[in-house]
């Protein structure tokens, strides 16, 4: 049995008849498409086109109809869905275009030699489908029932299609057309798309980070992206402080009026060798730096709950979010008890937290061996983000504003150990199990980011000629 190829548009398309102008105009994402002149036929064609999968048999009869209807489909390859089943009624495999940039070529044979799904295909659950989709490819493909699944399987690993199975063959050509498939060496079946595994281009990319770079920016999905208010402009969201801790907390030095050296004096300096000293900071030393980067320098009036709260800081935050926490692990630090605390940016103030001796040395001997420092650090400040402060605005771009900013305060923090003649290392690697863990979070809503360490610098001997 052959599968038969149904026609579909993308749920976002509206089609609007016009009949006083003989014209039916296609509504979408992507902007309005004017078609002229349009017959009755093509007109209930594209109609039931917007309603899901069909093969239109019952609607065209005319071949002129016919071919006025595939010059519209070929000539709006992004608005169409492609689908192939064995039963007019219900699609096994669906292939639905991105971007305005989506084309579907049709494949050449498939060789009868082993493929398999590219490393790049991303398989998840959605509405009751399976989806497919790669961050090399305009197109995602959705998988409707069991049988399309169960042959989806055998690609995992290379194998030599069974043609013979008629599931089987209904799924191969989608699946290349949208270049989910390579063969056995990793090179693309299509000859159009980049979906090879061993493209030189590609080698140095981990598919999940490819496909987080393309979820995180515009072009190549299809994704709500934004400020686009996914949890309403109305409600009740994290505070723009987290609340204070109750009991005593430890008052840190504020620094008035310029007690460093200037902007570019600063930034134009040495910035340390990545070593730290043994010799402890000072609890001066680090209110200083707490002060000049991360304290809240002013709140908005209102609910802090709400949408309209906001504050301002030091360092930027896109939406002037501010999702962003410093838990502060003192190893050596003058003037302030070894510990874990949580930094209070709007009382300036460290809170102490319940966590061991022992956590505590987890905490810093993690930082040392992913910083591979030779001793532990003075103080480590630990970065955690209130995710639900930016994901309540944003859709697609909320966590990779939470790196921008940690890299915001981050950069401010190594100026500002600069001014203050300490090293400051930010660590990239966090730890966010030991992190959550010891300070007590859940790490789906406050997850560890990074931290950055702070110390004196190592003195390097300097020889006199």
């Amino acid at each position: 049995m052959l599968p038969l190829p149904l026609w579909s548009f993308r749920d976002d398309v509206f089609v609007e008849d016009q009949p006083a102008n003989a014209a039916v105009v296609l509504h979408s994402r992507s902007g309005e498409s004017v078609l002229t002149p349009v017959g009755p036929a093509i007109v209930q064609a594209l109609k039931r086109m917007s309603l899901g999968p069909t093969t239109l048999s019952n609607v065209i009869t005319e071949e002129s109809d016919w071919t006025a209807l595939r010059s519209i489909i070929d000539d709006h390859p992004h608005l169409v869905v492609h689908s192939y089943g064995l039963d007019p009624q219900q699609p096994l495999i669906s292939v639905e275009p991105l971007t305005p940039a989506a084309r579907l070529a049709e494949p050449a044979a498939v060789p009868q030699a082993p493929v398999r799904l590219s490393r790049f295909a991303v398989i998840r659950a959605e509405g009751g489908t399976l989806v497919i989709e790669s961050p090399l490819c305009l197109h995602r493909v959705i998988l409707h029932g069991p049988e399309a699944v169960a042959a989806l399987a055998t690609l995992i690993r290379p194998a030599v299609p069974d043609f013979d199975d008629p599931v089987v063959r209904a799924l191969i050509s989608p699946l290349v057309m949208a270049g989910m498939l390579v063969d056995n060496s990793g090179q693309p079946l299509d000859g159009t798309t980049t979906g090879g595994d061993t493209d030189s281009a590609l080698l140095g990319w981990d598919p999940a980070e490819l496909f987080f770079h393309t979820r995180a920016t515009l072009g190549r999905h299809d994704h709500d992206f934004g400020a686009t208010y996914p949890a309403g402009e109305t409600g009740r969201f994290p505070p723009v402080v987290k609340p204070p801790a109750p009991g005593p907390a430890i008052e840190l030095y504020r620094p008035t009026g310029d007690d460093g050296p200037g902007l570019v004096e600063t930034i134009e300096a040495p910035h340390g060798s990545g070593y730290l000293a043994v010799d402890p900071v000072s609890d001066r030393e680090l209110g200083t730096l707490l002060y000049r980067t991360a304290r809240v320098r002013s709140t908005t009036v209102g609910d802090p709950h709400s949408a309209a709260a906001a504050s301002d800081r030091p360092y930027s935050s896109p939406g002037r979010s501010y999702e962003l926490e410093i838990y502060a692990t003192v190893h050596h630090c003058d003037g302030v008890p070894r510990g874990v605390y949580h930094y209070d940016p709007a009382g300036h103030r460290l809170e102490p937290l319940a966590v061991s001796g022992a956590e505590a040395d987890e905490m810093l001997e993690t930082s040392r061996v992913a910083a591979n420092l030779s001793s532990l650090p003075g103080v480590l400040l630990s970065v955690t983000a209130r995710f639900e402060r930016v994901s309540w605005k944003y859709s697609g771009l909320g966590y990779s504003l939470v790196l921008r900013n940690f890299g915001a305060l981050t950069q401010l923090m190594s100026l500002a150990c600069t001014a203050l003649g300490l090293s400051g290392l930010r660590i990239d690697a966090a730890e966010i199990e030991a992190t959550s863990r010891i300070l007590g979070l859940d790490w789906r809503v406050e997850p560890g980011v990074g931290s950055f360490a702070i110390g004196r610098p190592v003195v390097t001997p300097t020889h006199s000629r």
